[in-house]
């Protein structure tokens, strides 16, 4: 059995291109990273809290380290004590004027809570970001944040964002959440800084795990938040964060990746640090176990899942676990069958248009799909060839593509840096699992 604690391969940041080389069930252990979104919530909690916090099993990934640096520009201390560990000095909620622009990388997570932070903040906070973030839509957020009575410039409701306020003034607020659940829980974990209660009425919510997520963390924090019968969620303002320490729990998100590997090329593979959690994406083992994959507790702790001899496919709603469907419909390239993913539009607003991504990569390698605006289908059964595949900068979609290439010869992976995103030792952690990978010049 393969142990995935050892790199077998080089940076993937100073690869182009990497070709990867079936080499037949992919088996073993490893740990998967800290959770992204749980990360960068509770260093934002932290930054707001009174008092010193101390963050164990921190993720170090692009993401939160663009997150780290925006709270240190607005005032909060972020010290790095080694071992994964950050301390935190809170604000108490009195965060500084940022001297020049606050830059949130590719980090949808960073934009989007720091905009939300910006009310907290008497005076302007300028917001910018890489290219694909640039186009990430934020309409719904701005006619938010605007309702609480800031004032935002923006580039037809695009980064960079100018937002000038003079403190929340709290009150009656609606959100429609279609495009990301992210602008409730931005609007949510400011919420206790209000001169006044927060009511937050929310239309169009698909990923309600997210905000679940964000309701235990601040409750866990002190925040106390109620919702109504009919959807609304009440923040008091008078009950603000208190310095903890917490560690952070594994990224199930990432754990999927590795799973798939497992179900794509029939192995067994096993995440050791996998436990009870709310993060949505660990519901994708159940629709593994749909797809004809077994799921088992380890007896070195965690969750094995075992892929079949050949995959079925499903037909499910998506809106809940929105980042998975490159995973599934790359999955559902090598089942049985068809495999159709329903309410996948929000999918289109991530890091690309991860609907139209996925569907444009699977049809080079000579897979049958139809796209349409809110749903992805894609046929099975097909004989596929390899070729040249290209990431689009997006993490997900070079993760979710190993998987194929872990059963079809010949693929070769653009860019496979850009894992660094959420995952940075996601090629080592794969090649210790046994995927055969090489450097590939373009």
């Amino acid at each position: 059995m393969h142990d995935a604690s050892a790199p077998s391969f080089p940076d993937s940041t100073q690869i182009g291109a990497v070709e990867v080389v079936p080499s037949g069930p992919l088996s073993g252990s490893c740990r998967a990273p800290s959770s992204k979104s749980l990360t960068n919530r509770l260093l934002l909690i932290a930054a707001l809290a009174e008092g010193t916090s101390h963050l164990t099993d921190v993720l170090s990934s692009d993401d939160t380290a663009v997150m780290i640096a925006a709270l240190r520009r607005l005032g909060c201390g972020v010290v790095d004590v080694g071992g994964g560990a950050v301390e935190v000095q809170g604000a108490n909620g009195n965060l500084s004027v940022p001297d020049g622009v606050i830059y949130a990388g590719l980090s949808g997570t960073t934009l989007r809570w720091l905009s939300a932070a910006a009310l907290l903040v008497r005076g302007t906070v300028v917001l910018d970001g890489a290219p694909p973030l640039r186009r990430r839509p934020m309409t719904a957020l701005i006619r938010a944040l605007e309702t609480l009575g800031a004032r935002v410039e923006a580039d037809g409701g695009r980064p960079p964002l100018r937002i000038t306020s003079r403190g929340l003034r709290g009150g009656q607020v609606r959100v429609d959440a279609a495009a990301s659940s992210q602008f409730v829980t931005s609007l949510l974990l400011v919420g206790p800084y209000g001169d006044s209660d927060l009511e937050i009425q929310v239309d169009n919510l698909g990923a309600e795990g997210y905000v679940r997520l964000t309701l235990e963390a601040m409750a866990r924090w002190g925040a106390r938040v109620g919702r109504s019968a009919t959807g609304e969620y009440k923040v008091a303002a008078l009950d603000r964060y208190k310095a903890r320490d917490e560690a952070i729990e594994y990224d199930a998100s990432a754990a999927c990746h590795l799973f798939a590997l497992a179900m794509a090329t029939g192995g067994s593979v096993t995440v050791l640090n996998a436990v009870e959690t709310s993060q949505p994406d660990a519901g994708l083992t159940a629709v593994f176990a749909e797809m004809g994959g077994a799921l088992a507790p380890s007896k070195r702790g965690g969750v094995t899942v075992t892929g079949p001899a050949e995959m079925s496919g499903v037909d499910i709603d998506v809106a809940s676990m929105p980042d998975q469907v490159p995973t599934l419909a790359a999955l559902g390239a090598l089942a049985r069958g068809t495999t159709r993913l329903r309410n996948a539009s929000i999918a289109r607003g991530h890091e690309t248009d991860r609907v139209a991504a996925i569907a444009r990569e699977l049809r080079k390698l000579g897979a049958s799909v139809e796209e349409e605006r809110d749903t992805l289908t894609v046929h099975g059964g097909r004989p596929l060839v390899g070729t040249v595949l290209d990431t689009y900068d997006d993490h997900r979609m070079a993760m979710a593509l190993s998987s194929v290439a872990a059963v079809v010869p010949g693929v070769v992976i653009r860019e496979p840096g850009c894992v660094k995103k959420t995952y940075p030792a996601y090629w080592r952690d794969a090649a210790a699992l046994g995927l055969r990978l090489l450097p590939f010049a373009l």
